[in-house]
């Protein structure tokens, strides 16, 4: 069962790979955005919450693309 997940994973090995791309890129300009702008705005609250959710969906995208570039599943 395990290893047939993976199978199904690493079978959109191309769509992690352009996932965890746009994710660094959002991350970046997200923590630009951070830099730029001042915390008694609005926008600072909006973007610590999508630095919340950034940081985690680079880690599970790099776990998957490490776990399949690797193949011990």
């Amino acid at each position: 069962m395990k290893e047939r997940f993976w199978e199904i994973m690493c079978a959109g090995m191309p769509v992690w790979g352009l996932l965890f791309g746009l994710c660094v890129v959002f991350f970046v300009f997200t923590l630009l955005s951070l830099y730029l702008t001042s915390p008694d705005e609005g926008t600072y609250e909006i973007m610590i919450i999508n630095i919340v959710l950034i940081v985690p969906m680079l880690g599970v995208l790099g776990y998957t693309i490490r776990k399949c570039r690797s193949g011990d599943f």
